[in-house]
């Protein structure tokens, strides 16, 4: 997530005949001659007719209509030609125009009267931007009709968003054809505030010369990952890392730390948005699990370079990112031979004593999803053409046309939102670690990359802290306090339920 023979409306006249119109004549005195045409007998009463000038008249004024019609409906309608043309601003976001110019200009062709104004928007302050603009007098302001939206900032924006018509949601197949994620993210009070186009998540990178090289398996559990990463990490002479096993345990140095966060919390069974003390312990179980990556088995530190810098360097065997990380270590470092698998999993039940699970303990299945959405302005005066653009966007043909024309300029496009397309993406192995989970994964308000200065970014900031005072030994009990009272602060602050 188409578009004669004219006849008169005049109804069939009948001809005047037998009858005349004369002027009244003046008075005289002398014997008029006999009338021609009429006996000598008395005259009948005739029927009073309307003027001569009276019946062209109608017709000019019945026929200029006609003609008006014609001209301005029918002649347009039938030839193709645009009535009143509308134009719909589209705010996007990290993809260009070039990338959106021949599915535009299709649409555009077979929808003369829509055109498509869009502008590709800088990241940095992007949601404050957004925000304003919308407050703003279209009439005054350039204000987008449609804009593109991070899942998470729904509650953000839930006061400027358009539902999803139902028809839209029926067309596409939303509820019976995207993964259902976006059925718990998109949908308040049984209606979608957006539409996805794309989907992505957080998958486990390896270095694959460092894996064979130790013949290590790749990890399943945390408990694996724990025990791989140690075996993987090598210090030189003067005891400096100098191969790291995982980039987790600190903030500042690891990309995307507030993601493997956040997908360790949902496994967990952890709610931070709960004000009890059950889901504060379990936070506080997985903020110390992640900190021990630093403190106790030594996996990383400090002393190495952003987590992606570092894995392009080969200098980190595992690495947590999303899928368009593939493009960064491409350019950083073409030759390095490296591979994606899915992020590992806890035991549905604890085990005793807080050891590793046995083999045949159930797992969780539960991935981490983070992905932008359209979004429609509720105060626009073309929502009708806004949604059938999206709605337009949203097919098959379209969604691959998008998919092709990015993958020439980089390994692949967005990947498809649509479960019946997954298919279609599983030959590349960059991708099919992602979309094979796609229908088990979770969001979270943790979700790393989205430069909101909000939502995500007020609360990273606090589980930041609570991490780094971990990493310090400071009092367990302050620290979930001075957490817990920052969570609440953010809940009251965007109204979360």
């Amino acid at each position: 997530m188409d578009y004669q023979n004219i006849s008169s409306p005049l109804p069939p006249r009948q001809s005047l005949s037998g009858s005349s119109v004369e002027a009244p004549a003046a008075a005289d005195t002398s014997p008029s001659p006999p009338l021609i045409g009429f006996s000598s007998s008395s005259p009948s009463p005739r029927k009073k007719s309307l003027p001569v000038f009276v019946i062209p008249l109608t017709i000019i004024i019945l026929v200029a209509l006609l003609l008006f019609v014609v001209i301005k409906v029918l002649i347009p309608t039938l030839s193709g030609k645009p009535g009143k043309v509308v134009t719909l601003n589209y705010w996007g976001l990290w993809e260009d125009r070039s990338l959106l110019e021949g599915v535009i200009a299709d649409f555009e062709a077979k929808n003369p009267n829509i055109k498509i104004n869009y502008k590709t928007q800088q990241k940095n302050d992007y949601r404050s931007r957004l925000s304003g603009r919308l407050t703003k007098d279209s009439t005054v302001d350039e204000v987008p009709d449609i804009f593109r939206l991070h899942s998470s900032w729904l509650p953000m924006f839930v006061d400027s968003l358009a539902p999803v018509p139902d028809t839209t949601v029926k067309s596409i197949g939303l509820d019976t054809d995207y993964y259902s994620v976006y059925k718990n993210d998109l949908k308040m009070n049984s209606r979608y505030l957006a539409l996805p186009l794309m989907y992505d998540g957080l998958s486990l990178f390896y270095n694959k010369d460092l894996i064979e090289k130790s013949q290590a398996s790749l990890p399943k559990t945390w408990w694996d990952l724990q025990t791989i990463g140690s075996n993987l990490t090598i210090f030189d002479n003067n005891g400096r890392l100098k191969i790291a096993g995982v980039a987790m345990g600190l903030t500042d140095n690891v990309d995307h730390w507030s993601d493997i966060v956040g997908i360790i919390l949902k496994q967990n069974g952890a709610d931070f948005t709960k004000d009890d003390s059950k889901n504060d312990e379990s936070v506080k179980g997985v903020l110390s699990y992640y900190a021990d990556f630093s403190t106790k088995y030594k996996t990383w530190d400090e002393s190495m370079p952003p987590s992606t810098q570092a894995f392009a360097e080969g200098k980190l065997a595992f690495y947590f990112a999303p899928s368009w990380r593939v493009f960064n270590i491409e350019e950083l470092n073409p030759s390095l031979n490296f591979a994606i698998t899915t992020i590992p999993q806890l035991p549905i039940l604890s085990s005793p004593n807080g050891s590793a699970p046995s083999s045949d303990v159930e797992m969780t299945n539960i991935h981490w999803a983070s992905y932008w959405v359209e979004g429609v302005n509720n105060k626009s005066s073309h929502q009708k053409e806004a949604w059938k653009f999206l709605e337009y966007l949203s097919s098959k043909e379209v969604l691959e046309k998008m998919f092709t024309a990015a993958s020439q300029t980089r390994s692949f496009g967005e990947i498809y939102p649509r479960i019946s397309m997954g298919n279609n993406l599983s030959g590349n192995l960059k991708i099919k670690p992602f979309i094979s989970v796609a229908n088990n994964a979770e969001s979270g308000l943790l979700s790393s990359r989205t430069f909101d200065a909000g939502l995500n970014t007020e609360l990273s900031k606090y589980f930041a802290d609570a991490i780094n005072s971990i990493a310090q030994n400071a009092d367990p009990s302050t620290i979930m306090t001075d957490l817990r009272s920052g969570i609440n602060q953010v809940i009251q602050k965007y109204k979360l339920k």
